[in-house]
């Protein structure tokens, strides 16, 4: 037979009161509500936990003390685990763990980051990268307080804040012919050397985007990291196709590269935040709003490339 937290504290008043009216009317409660959380729990423990004494109250007997010290120090315990809670949930402080699919993270989460150190010192980070499949299963599990991913059919588990639409754009080196033009057409990508981007999701979707005339393609190179594919861009071997970019910074190899908007074409990606459903942690809450704020300010515009 089990015995309820609220049954335990009955049996908590009735020892500390030394009276089942006195614990009734401590714990507001009926008096044949304290009896029977006795009764309860001399049947669950299997023995005798105090004595009765018509109008002279009740007697814990050696038993009786020794549970009534093990169910103080478990009530103890929970009440603390709750206050802790309560804390987690409406304080910045703690760890935030955030898991991103987000080749331009570097951009602007150090940013937030340390604008939330500045605020709340005792706030700590833990950042880890993944895959858009990783990060989801990240965050089902319980390795991640939020995620940042690109929302494609994201897990139906998973509570999501769009944060910035970013079109697909033609990224090639600054002395390209192409990169005379202010945009470009799909014919014209596809008829150069291709670098391709080959992370899950990506992969299928630029080909998608670059089949859909039906033309053969040439692609001289693949690459797992959004970085190595701007740096092959960089080093002339062809163009490619992504959707964020970086501060207008240049490659790791030190060359910069141009960024044009792709004409005849509407494709794109969501990048957004990702959540376990039900309430969120201050913590949390804040570090969504700063994104948020990010993204619709003039830093969020910096992070694509659109048709003006």
């Amino acid at each position: 037979m089990s015995l309820s937290l609220r049954a335990m504290r009955y049996v908590q008043a009735a020892l500390m009161h030394g009276s089942i009216t006195g614990a009734a009317e401590a714990t507001h409660v009926t008096p044949s509500a304290i009896a029977a959380a006795l009764d309860q729990a001399e049947a669950s423990f299997g023995m005798a936990l105090v004595t009765r004494a018509r109008a002279k109250g009740i007697f814990p007997t050696a038993a009786g003390r020794d549970v009534g010290r093990r169910i103080d120090d478990l009530l103890e315990r929970y009440d603390a685990l709750l206050t802790g809670i309560s804390d987690l949930q409406s304080n910045l402080s703690g760890n935030l763990s955030i898991g991103y699919n987000a080749p331009i993270a570097p951009a602007f989460l150090p940013m937030l980051a340390a604008q939330m150190l500045q605020a709340n010192p005792s706030v700590t980070f833990t950042l880890t990268e993944g895959d858009n499949n990783s990060v989801q299963t990240g965050l089902v599990d319980g390795q991640f307080d939020v995620i940042l991913f690109v929302e494609e059919l994201p897990n139906p588990q998973i509570e999501t804040q769009p944060l910035i639409h970013a079109p697909t754009y033609c990224v090639c080196a600054t002395d390209h012919a192409l990169a005379r033009q202010n945009t470009v057409r799909v014919s014209q990508i596809v008829a150069e050397p291709l670098i391709l981007l080959d992370r899950p999701a990506a992969r299928g979707y630029y080909l998608e985007l670059l089949e859909q005339d039906g033309e053969a393609l040439r692609i001289v190179a693949t690459a797992n990291s959004t970085e190595m594919v701007r740096s092959l861009v960089a080093a002339k071997i062809g163009i490619s196709l992504l959707n964020m970019k970086p501060r207008d910074v240049p490659t790791y190899a030190g060359n910069s590269l141009r960024c044009l908007p792709i004409q005849d074409s509407n494709s794109g990606v969501t990048l957004s935040l990702g959540f376990a459903p039900g309430p969120k942690r201050k913590l949390v809450q804040t570090f969504a709003e700063s994104c948020v704020a990010l993204c619709e300010g003039p830093l969020g515009a910096d992070l694509t490339v659109s048709i003006a």
